[in-house]
């Protein structure tokens, strides 16, 4: 794992950044609380991202974020820009597309608070089985840039690491 984010790292510190990237703090909150609280009620600009690979069944992802911010995954990580979403919407376009796509093992979403300095950027809401890291890639005093970096944590044989929702 060490291995995965240090090799991240370095392709990041030689494709030009002019600082050094930075690791974005998180704190992981109760999906619940937080969609009666304010926060949880806004709505912000969403991604939805997905592993992608030899797995049979893809697992989901979503970055909800601040405006004035700008957000990647590098090349070739497939990202679908959703709009503004609240938590609630996010929640139930999982549902949709693990529905879609058939699938009947997933995950309930865990939801963490991303912090650049003290202040929240946003949230990510992953299946338990994607580890999500979000790197601050901003040059100077320019707007924040911000690039997700995921890993498929389940084993090798593609059983999901931990306990699943089943429907």
């Amino acid at each position: 794992m060490f291995g995965t984010f240090a090799g991240i790292l370095c392709i990041l510190l030689v494709a030009g950044c002019a600082s050094t990237p930075q690791y974005l703090k998180w704190k992981q909150l109760d999906a619940g609380t937080l969609m009666k609280s304010e926060a949880g009620r806004q709505a912000y600009n969403t991604v939805r991202f997905e592993t992608y690979g030899p797995k049979a069944q893809q697992l989901f992802a979503y970055f909800l974020y601040k405006d004035g911010i700008e957000v990647d995954m590098g090349s070739g990580i497939p990202m679908k820009k959703l709009g503004k979403k609240t938590l609630a919407e996010v929640i139930a376009d999982y549902s949709g597309v693990e529905k879609a796509n058939m699938y009947t093992v997933g995950s309930e979403l865990l939801v963490r608070e991303v912090f650049r300095g003290d202040s929240v950027v946003g949230y990510t809401a992953t299946d338990i089985n994607i580890d999500v890291s979000i790197w601050d890639l901003t040059k100077g005093d320019g707007p924040p840039v911000l690039r997700l970096v995921y890993k498929d944590v389940r084993e090798p044989d593609g059983l999901l690491r931990r306990p699943y929702r089943m429907n």
